[in-house]
């Protein structure tokens, strides 16, 4: 079903809206805001938790606009993911002015998501790809954290980042007793991430194995401590697919008839817009040609506010007890306008809308 031209217009300046919207609201170090709240409508409680990872995300998703003010927003936050590079190439979720940014060890979601960006951008930096290969257990998974562990590091460079964290004795003993966080956290998410960074090779086939499993054992909402919807997973998990590592193949009709029967008669798939987005997104990334694919379009359209963004709602959080979620309307936003823009150029390829 293709899209009429009024329909084609309102999308225009729906993405027009948006960008406006975003671009107004980056901060001048190139940051993207995102909020930590105890309120599960993000509505009270709202804090400014400043970190790497929203704007890394954020950058992905204004990568598929070609318009000038999406542009120079990359580069922008570009200088601010560069900007908070440690030693290495390695990055971790708190940013250097944080208060707690010393008590978090380095981790593979931060890394590979910022690395991605800067690999996409052809952007020269350390080559970190053997510190995270070192990172993995015995069955070739990828730890969440880089920290000091019983077996010996396969590694120079992952020996020296672990150790800077093993030097802090104290500031890890309190991290892990302070949150749902544990030292061998193996996470679905991450796991996706970092194989979308590194690319589908011998060393990561466990990994590919691994996330096929997890759809097939229905874990998609429990194989990541942090990102408790599924269509987190389904994203993270199809951008592999949509990148090229088709191994993955395998899940593909399984992802979509399980996407599928979550859309609801105003056309929305999931819980909220940012699960709307997130699925229609997904779709497309598993090259589907579903009609869900234009509903779930038009009800993203009905949510845009005047100012030009979507509202906050909580993307990821602290650990399955739900007690801090991670949001904002920028993170809302960029997925909707990813949605959006990738609806528009699959129009002018196929038939099918």
């Amino acid at each position: 079903m293709k899209i009429n031209q009024n329909s084609d217009n309102s999308i225009h300046l729906s993405i027009k809206k948006g960008l406006i919207f975003l671009n107004a609201n980056q901060l001048k170090s190139g940051e993207f805001i995102s909020y930590r709240s105890t309120d599960p409508k993000m509505i009270e409680d709202c804090e400014f938790d400043s970190s790497p990872f929203p704007t890394a995300l954020i950058c992905y998703c204004l990568s598929f606009s070609e318009e000038d003010i999406s542009k120079k927003m990359i580069e922008n936050a570009i200088q601010f993911l560069l900007s908070e590079m440690e030693a290495n190439g390695i990055w971790r979720y708190w940013t250097k002015q944080h208060q707690y940014h010393g008590n978090i060890p380095p981790d593979l979601d931060d890394i590979a998501c910022v690395s991605s960006v800067l690999k996409q951008n052809n952007i020269t930096f350390p080559n970190n790809e053997k510190i995270l290969l070192a990172n993995r257990n015995n069955n070739d998974l990828f730890y969440t954290w880089i920290v000091p562990r019983l077996r010996l590091p396969k590694g120079l460079s992952h020996w020296k980042v672990a150790m800077r964290e093993g030097l802090k004795p104290f500031n890890l003993y309190y991290f892990w007793k302070l949150n749902e966080s544990k030292p061998n956290d193996i996470d679905g998410v991450v796991n996706a991430n970092v194989l979308n960074y590194l690319g589908e090779s011998k060393e990561t086939e466990s990994v590919v194995k691994y996330l096929m499993d997890i759809v097939r054992n229905d874990k998609e909402e429990n194989c990541d401590k942090w990102h408790l919807s599924k269509y987190n997973y389904y994203y993270f998990l199809s951008k592999n697919y949509y990148a090229g590592i088709h191994s993955l193949s395998p899940v593909r009709e399984i992802c979509i008839r399980k996407i599928l029967s979550d859309v609801n008669n105003n056309g929305t798939i999931g819980k909220n817009i940012l699960e709307t987005a997130l699925a229609i997104c997904t779709l497309l990334n598993w090259s589907s040609n579903s009609e869900a694919i234009q509903k779930g379009v038009n009800a993203i359209l009905q949510e845009q506010t005047e100012f030009g963004n979507w509202k906050i709602l909580p993307f990821y959080y602290g650990g399955p007890k739900k007690y801090f979620g991670w949001g904002s309307k920028e993170i809302t936003t960029a997925f909707c306008l990813e949605a959006l823009t990738r609806y528009i150029k699959e129009n002018k390829k196929t038939k099918y809308i």
